[in-house]
């Protein structure tokens, strides 16, 4: 679990710091077309969510978090954890003290998940950044 967590931690903090991949436009693949049938994309809902898959980080409502698919809420758990970190300026983590953490935010994201994630993480672990 110790090397699995680090391996997260350590790449959700260099994908913070990269630049997507866009494609050239003549390559760019446009959506596939839903099957017949099939319940329309879902409509832009939250403040932080600027377009289909771009948000503003530091916007993400803890109901956004909540309400994500398990695998999604743990990607993004794991993303803040090292953001945040990061930009607090914290560089030891101890990694025994991450599920435990990340417990704790979400315990403080279910009762109030109108704050925004960060300060979730603020609140529920007592740092700055």
């Amino acid at each position: 679990m110790k090397r699995y967590a680090v391996v997260i931690l350590v790449a959700c903090c260099l994908g913070a710091c990269a630049q997507p991949y866009a494609p050239p436009p003549e390559q760019a693949a446009t959506p596939p077309a839903p099957p017949p049938g099939a319940a329309p994309p879902p409509r832009v809902t939250s403040e932080a969510q600027i377009a289909p898959g771009r948000w503003v980080v530091d916007q993400v409502r803890c109901s956004d978090l909540l309400g994500a698919a398990d695998e999604d809420r743990e990607a993004a758990a794991m993303f803040y954890y090292g953001y945040l970190a990061a930009k607090a300026g914290i560089h030891v983590i101890d990694v025994n003290q991450i599920d435990g953490n990340v417990r704790k935010v979400m315990d403080r994201c279910a009762a109030a998940p109108n704050i925004t994630v960060p300060q979730a993480f603020r609140q529920a672990l007592g740092r700055r950044g």
